[in-house]
């Protein structure tokens, strides 16, 4: 009988191992046409738990009035040894789908190893784009693989022996379940380039716990954040390099909010009673004070929500005490005082904008134009090929300014305002230097070729509502062939409002 059963037990698991020969020989073959033939799906755009979230901090950036924002990106070292994936340019990626409407950050990616920015600036000379050198160095590095944190593996199996016509035989056949947890982590912070310190608080440290499971089919990446868990589901193969994708787009969330003082928090969807977002906030009141731009500060953020309509200079005016109001007023405060208080700047960034009030500003028309003059600092009429030069603007009133140049080869940047001078408003009779104390210069065309600039005027800011192509940072090739349809782009704005001048750069 024993013998019997042994016989039985081993047919059966004949017929299965045959049968699971016979299935990888068909499988084999059926891949193999599949490979010959090619896909047939079309590929799919890689989405990750923070797709949202950097389309949401685009908004964000675009409704604080986030411009001129320029970084150099540097390497991104993999301290670890073990992670084999192209983290600076999922750098690269985030920053660019973040940024699709505002244009607020311009990434420079210089070269293929720039280790730090020494080599850049070294490299800049004063008549390429490189010679406006960005403020600030993002850098970092995947600082951190904790390999099987906890492990759990589960196995079960059958085994069956015995005797047929005197010879011995033996089968067996079994299961197992694994499943294990890593954690990885990755440190960035930015520096400024002036001097190549850190910039303090503008850093980002995080880590994913990376689950993977059952066959080496499965796994979950985990990230908490700011009291919010950010899960992915992925295939094992993948799980490093997609969790390291996630941080990384987090990072860049994180640090640009920090960078811009914009509530990056609100983007994932983060209770902003935490005591984390409270410190924070805290933090950022603290370092405008200390640094004496609260008023600053407040003056942009409240002309960009239509509550103020004066200058950004820094200095406290009735204008501004009518904006701390009427925006109190629209949030429905008990406090209605003009005060700045620690307060009222949470408030701004954590509550709904309410809808401004009727700003009255003086009306142009055609006896009363809002005229430029533009003239060289120094009394000339021509320059040399290659001469250095700085231009004087000076609006007839009170005024925003944007100043556009087109070089000899038609290609056009926006020189006015920029990353050195983020402020547009110029004083009426007062002249502003450009490029002034700015670390940017101006030469004639060596060429000997006319170029040629524009400056336009408006009664209000309106850099926010200005074309996405329009918008782009300062000192960047635009995608306009004209300085007179850059002159047609505001007029959609402002109509008759529109003041301004042309200036041509001639050469001897």
């Amino acid at each position: 009988m024993k013998l019997v059963k042994s016989v039985i037990l081993f047919s059966a698991l004949s017929v299965i191992i045959s049968g699971c020969g016979e299935g990888v020989k068909t499988d084999v073959v059926k891949n193999a046409n599949e490979v010959k033939v090619g896909p047939k799906a079309t590929p799919e755009r890689n989405i990750t738990g923070f797709s949202d979230a950097l389309r949401c901090m685009d908004m964000q950036l675009l409704n604080y009035g986030i411009h001129d924002i320029s970084i150099l990106l540097e390497d991104m070292k993999d301290k670890t040894g073990s992670i084999k994936a192209g983290a600076r340019d999922m750098l690269i990626s985030a920053i660019s789908e973040m940024t699709r409407r505002s244009h607020a950050i311009r990434a420079i990616t210089y070269g293929k190893d720039s280790g730090n920015m020494i080599g850049f600036l070294q490299s800049a000379n004063a008549k390429t784009a490189y010679s406006v050198i960005p403020q600030y160095s993002l850098r970092g590095s995947i600082t951190q693989l904790d390999k099987s944190l906890a492990a759990k593996d589960s196995k079960v199996g059958v085994n069956a022996s015995g005797t047929i016509s005197g010879q011995e035989f033996g089968v067996g056949f079994g299961s197992a379940k694994t499943a294990n947890a890593s954690m990885l982590g990755i440190d960035l912070n930015v520096a400024s380039s002036a001097d190549f310190s850190l910039i303090p608080g503008v850093i980002s440290k995080n880590a994913v716990i990376i689950l993977k499971q059952g066959s080496g089919k499965n796994a979950k990446a985990k990230i908490s954040k700011l009291g919010v868990d950010y899960s992915t589901n992925m295939t094992q193969a993948e799980g490093n390099t997609q969790a390291l994708r996630n941080l990384i787009e987090l990072a860049v969330i994180e640090i640009s909010g920090k960078l811009t003082k914009t509530p990056y928090w609100k983007c994932l969807n983060s209770d902003p009673t935490q005591k984390e977002i409270i410190n924070e906030i805290d933090d950022w009141w603290f370092n405008l004070v200390s640094d004496n731009t609260v008023v600053a500060y407040f003056q942009k953020q409240l002309g960009n929500r239509g509550f103020y309509n004066g200058p950004v200079d820094n200095q406290f005016n009735d204008l501004l005490t009518e904006a701390i109001i009427n925006y109190k007023k629209g949030l429905g405060l008990a406090d209605t005082s003009g005060d700045l208080t620690p307060q009222f700047f949470n408030d701004l960034l954590n509550q709904d904008i309410p809808e401004p009030p009727a700003i009255v500003a003086d009306v142009l028309d055609d006896n009363q134009p809002l005229l430029l003059d533009i003239n060289y600092e120094k009394s000339i009429a021509r320059l040399s090929p290659g001469e250095e030069f700085s231009l004087k603007v000076t609006p007839s009133d009170d005024a925003h300014v944007y100043c556009y140049y087109q070089d000899d080869k038609q290609k056009i940047q926006r020189f006015f305002p920029n990353r050195f001078a983020t402020n547009s408003f110029v004083k009426g009779g007062i002249s502003i230097l450009l490029p002034g104390s700015a670390p940017f210069k101006m030469f004639a065309s060596k060429s000997g070729n006319m170029e040629s600039l524009a400056c336009f005027a408006s009664r209000k800011d309106v850099m926010s509502e200005l074309p996405v192509d329009l918008k782009a940072t300062d000192f960047e090739n635009l995608n306009y062939s004209t300085l007179e349809a850059i002159q047609s782009e505001f007029a959609k704005i402002l109509g008759n409002q529109l003041g301004g001048q042309y200036f041509d750069i001639k050469v001897k």
